[in-house]
C-alpha cells in the first residue's frame, strides 16, 4: 500500500533523529517532533484497537482498522530501531473514557479528529520552524501533513453520517 510505504519513511526519519540525539527529554527539535508524534500515534492506537470491537457504524470500524494498522506497522518498525513506545497515561485515560461511552461512535470520531488536529499542529510547527536539522524529516511531515489533513477529511465526514 502506497500510504503504508509513506508512514514506513516518514517514521524511519522521525525515529532517527531521537535514536541519534539520545533519550526522551533531548532538546533537539527533530527528537522533539518525533517524540510528540509518537505520542499522539500511541493514542491512536490504544483508542483504534477498542474500537475496532466495540463500534457500531462500518465506517467506524474501517477507520479504526486502518489505524491499528499503520500504528502497529510504526510500531514495528521502531522496535527493530531500539525503540520501544512508553506507555502513555493520556492513552490509557482516553482509552477508559471510551469504554464508559454511551455514544461510542461519535466519542471515538471526536477523539480521532482532535488527535489528527493535534497531529497536524505538530507537523505544521515543525515544517513552520526554522529550529530543524533534519532535511529528510521536514520533507516528510510536509508528505505526512497532506495524510493527516486526508484522515481529518474522511473523519469529518464519518462524523456526518453519525449524525444522520
Amino acid at each position: 500500500m502506497h500510504r503504508r510505504s509513506a508512514l514506513t519513511v516518514f517514521l524511519l526519519t522521525l525515529a532517527a533523529p531521537r535514536l541519534a540525539f539520545g533519550a526522551r527529554g533531548s532538546t533537539s527539535p527533530d527528537a522533539e517532533h518525533a517524540e510528540q508524534t509518537l505520542a499522539v500515534g500511541t493514542i491512536a492506537l490504544e483508542t483504534s484497537k477498542l474500537a475496532q470491537s466495540m463500534a457500531k457504524d462500518d465506517w467506524v470500524k474501517r477507520f479504526a482498522g486502518y489505524e491499528v494498522a499503520e500504528q502497529a506497522t510504526i510500531a514495528e518498525i521502531l522496535k527493530s530501531m531500539g525503540f520501544t513506545p512508553e506507555k502513555s497515561e493520556e492513552a490509557a485515560e482516553a482509552v477508559d473514557k471510551l469504554k464508559k461511552s454511551s455514544n461510542f461512535d461519535a466519542d471515538y470520531v471526536a477523539a480521532q479528529l482532535d488527535g489528527h488536529q493535534r497531529l497536524l499542529k505538530i507537523q505544521e510547527d515543525y515544517i513552520d520552524s526554522g529550529e530543524r536539522k533534519n532535511r529528510a524529516g521536514l520533507d516528510v511531515s510536509r508528505m505526512a501533513r497532506t495524510q493527516i489533513k486526508e484522515h481529518i477529511d474522511l473523519l469529518q465526514t464519518i462524523q456526518k453520517t453519525l449524525k444522520t
